[in-house]
Order: C-alpha cells, then sequence, then structure tokens
C-alpha cells in the first residue's frame, strides 16, 4: 500500500553544524551535514562518514567547517578555501555537542561519529546524520554499535521528550519545521536550507504524508 501513494514534492532540506568537543580542528570547529527531514534532527544520535572519502577544513570566518572535500564546492561555494585534507578515519570516535538536550538519548555511544558503508559524496556533504528509529541504514548503524533506540515521535507523529517548544507539535507541519529551523538558527547550529525535489510516500486514502 505504501508503493501507491508516492509523489514529487518539493521540502526544505537544512545543512547544519554539529559542533565538535575535541578541538584538534580548531576550537570553533563543526563537522557539516545535510538532511531532507528536518523532524528527524531531534532524534540524532550519531554521524555517519566514510573511511574511503577524503575530508577537508575549511575556514568561513572564525568558524571552521568539516565536509567532504568533494562536496566543498556545492555547499559553501567554489570560492572556498580548503585548511588541510585528511582520511575520513580521522574524525572515527570524535564527540560532538547534541543538537537538543533528550535525555533518553543518552549514552557512552551517543553523539559521536563513525563509519559506514553507505556514506557517499553523491549529494549533501559526505557526513550522514543518523536517527537510528527513523532510517533503515540508521536502524542496521545503530543496531551494530549499541546507539539508543529511543522514539521521538509517538504513532501520531507528535513530538514527544524533545522540548517545551516542540512537544505534542505535527512533525511533517511546515509551523514544526519553521520551529525546528528556528532553535537550531538561534544557537548558530544552521549553516543554511535548500529547496529539495524527490519523492515521498503519502497514504493513499487519506493523501497525509507517511512517516
Amino acid at each position: 500500500e505504501v508503493a501507491q501513494g508516492y509523489k514529487t514534492i518539493t521540502d526544505t532540506s537544512v545543512y547544519i553544524k554539529f559542533k565538535l568537543k575535541d578541538d584538534r580542528f580548531g576550537k570553533n570547529a563543526s563537522v557539516l551535514a545535510w538532511t531532507t527531514t528536518p523532524w528527524t534532527l531531534p532524534g540524532n544520535v550519531a554521524l555517519a562518514i566514510s573511511k574511503d572519502v577524503t575530508y577537508a577544513t575549511v575556514l568561513v570566518g572564525d568558524e571552521t567547517y568539516i565536509i567532504a572535500k568533494d562536496r566543498i564546492g556545492a555547499v559553501l561555494g567554489e570560492n572556498a578555501k580548503i585548511e588541510k585534507e585528511f582520511p575520513g578515519v580521522d574524525l572515527v570516535g570524535l564527540e560532538y555537542e547534541s543538537l537538543f538536550d533528550v535525555p533518553a538519548l543518552k549514552s557512552e555511544t551517543s553523539y559521536k561519529i563513525y563509519p559506514a558503508d553507505f556514506v557517499t559524496t553523491t549529494d549533501g556533504t559526505g557526513v550522514v546524520h543518523t536517527a537510528v528509529m527513523y532510517g533503515e541504514d540508521d536502524y542496521n548503524l545503530g543496531t551494530t554499535l549499541g546507539l539508543p533506540k529511543v522514539h521521538t515521535v509517538d504513532e501520531a507523529g507528535k513530538f514527544f521528550g524533545v522540548s517545551e517548544e516542540l512537544n505534542g507539535k505535527y512533525v511533517k507541519a511546515a509551523k514544526t519545521e519553521e520551529a525546528i529551523m528556528k532553535s537550531l538558527e538561534d544557537r548558530g547550529l544552521l549553516l543554511k536550507t535548500e529547496a529539495y525535489e524527490h519523492e515521498y510516500p503519502f497514504c493513499w486514502r487519506c493523501d497525509t504524508p507517511l512517516l
């Protein structure tokens, strides 16, 4: 039945700054990740990279961004200057600050960077935001690593256990996405947004988006 309701739609994709706790790449260094589903960001619990990809640091103002070398032009512009190049394995194990304070997601394995074989440089940043409960690759990686399997969305499609601002709100509502992005922007964690056209499943009976 899911296959009966796919539509081509335009969603808002976001580029997020995940601030590193380690200062080996500078005191104000962030790993950039991209997602077409902002509603999964409160459930973020890890970042995935490829050990086979070359990454680089780019200085923008007083901030250092870490991104796959092949994606710098598309994300940061052709004039962005590379400071340093290094293999993805150099990022493995680094810890970063969580985007939202969700106690149930905190563990010894959470909010770290891990290698994964599904990461590519076809689009995005070469870094994949991982929300264990909201994607097949995410779930399989989380199972392998022992990441917390905790929902931040209930069966009615509403947030819970995230924040006073978001709890109880339907995750696919435009106002909810705006609230997520404003929260990130206010804390300096939103790099930019882009319109993104893709296939998305809808219920063929009631025409609402499926989660």
